[in-house]
């Protein structure tokens, strides 16, 4: 196969430090420090270009809404995703984190214990409930008709619409820090957490108890793909677990480091090397077949529901397509060997009030 490079957009900062997500035919994304940006995913184009303030801690999607809760200044914004206008903004307590949006609610706070917890009107962004101190929560995931949160050795669902217990669990092993991803949806009624230890715990709405899956070696961030669990093994492989029984189905070596995420492709996965590398893995995880992004190191990999590619590198991000390997002709040995990519015009973003 052969990696085409769709389109590209400087970034003037690290692609891995730029917090983006992709919508239905826009992707939105943080760059040049201060500025939020959506682009049309057909072309690059940018759909509309406003200020927004340091590092998001979150953005999320929510129908024609995006929510954005930067570092600084403390606001959290409401922007409408068609046209970049402000739907409403509201203050925040300073060093306020976790974003999760469930239904007709927005629910912030409690990143590190510094805030209370809040749950907002999404319509207008007015208080619906805050808890009376502040609280400690891991990075908190809409999913079952709540908002997953925790701490320690629990986990609590919330209800977003008054911020009451929905169903809590005791788990063996206390949840992992607050700053990376902790809970991995499974499906709608279960969720594997990860916790100290690099070991996995299932648990969910039915009436079993959480089950340890096991411990596994260290590893820097998880997610769910094709029925599995993976791990990313300190940067250089991945580890695959089945959410039912903490066996493996596959796992991938690697002499480089990997970055983040496998995406689902055909009956396979994509991955990704920091050297523009990527993979086609088969459902066992051996190679399939490979390619290469020439030219960029790689910080991360994601796709959209429909199929679509991106991937943010050293200082872009961009979208990309595959094409068959075509039959070559013969040619001399100075020509052969080299992948064939498609090199488009870099949009370079222009400055703006």
């Amino acid at each position: 196969m052969t990696a085409t490079v769709l389109w590209e957009r400087e970034l003037h900062q690290r692609g891995g430090a730029s917090v983006f997500v992709v919508g239905p035919d826009c992707v939105v994304l943080h760059e040049r420090h201060t500025r939020l940006v959506c682009l049309e995913r057909a072309d690059g184009a940018v759909r509309w270009d406003v200020p927004l303030g340091t590092w998001p801690r979150g953005i999320v999607l929510a129908g024609d809404r995006v929510l954005v809760l930067p570092q600084a200044p403390n606001l959290l914004s409401c922007i409408d995703l068609r046209t970049g206008a402000s739907m409403w903004s509201v203050p925040t307590p300073r060093w306020t984190g976790n974003l999760a949006v469930h239904s007709d609610t927005v629910v912030t706070g409690g990143w590190r214990g510094y805030t209370p917890m809040s749950g907002l009107d999404l319509a207008d962004g007015s208080v619906r409930w805050t808890t009376p101190s502040p609280v400690a929560s891991v990075r908190t995931l809409a999913w079952a008709g709540g908002v997953l949160t925790g701490s320690g050795y629990e986990a609590v669902l919330l209800d977003p619409a008054d911020g009451s217990d929905l169903a809590r669990w005791r788990l063996p092993d206390p949840l992992a820090g607050p700053d990376a991803k902790v809970f991995v949806p499974v499906d709608a009624e279960r969720v594997v957490a990860v916790c100290e230890a690099s070991s996995l715990v299932s648990f969910g709405a039915g009436a079993d108890k959480p089950a340890r899956l096991g411990s596994y070696d260290p590893f820097g961030a998880v997610g769910y793909v094709h029925g599995s669990v993976w791990m990313l093994r300190s940067g250089r492989g991945f580890l695959a677990v089945d959410p039912a029984d903490g066996t493996s189905p596959w796992s991938v070596e690697a002499d480089r480091r990997m970055v983040v995420d496998p995406l689902p492709y055909a009956d396979g996965l994509l991955v990704g090397d920091a050297n523009g590398g990527i993979r086609r893995l088969g459902p066992d995880g051996r190679t399939v077949e490979g390619c290469s992004l020439p030219g960029r190191r790689l910080d991360a990999l994601a796709a959209a529901d429909d199929g679509g590619l991106f991937f943010a590198a050293k200082g872009t991000f961009g979208s990309f397509a595959f094409t068959p390997k075509a039959r070559r002709p013969i040619t001399s040995a100075a020509g052969a060997g080299t992948p064939s990519v498609r090199e488009p015009t870099r949009q370079d973003p222009k400055e703006r009030p």
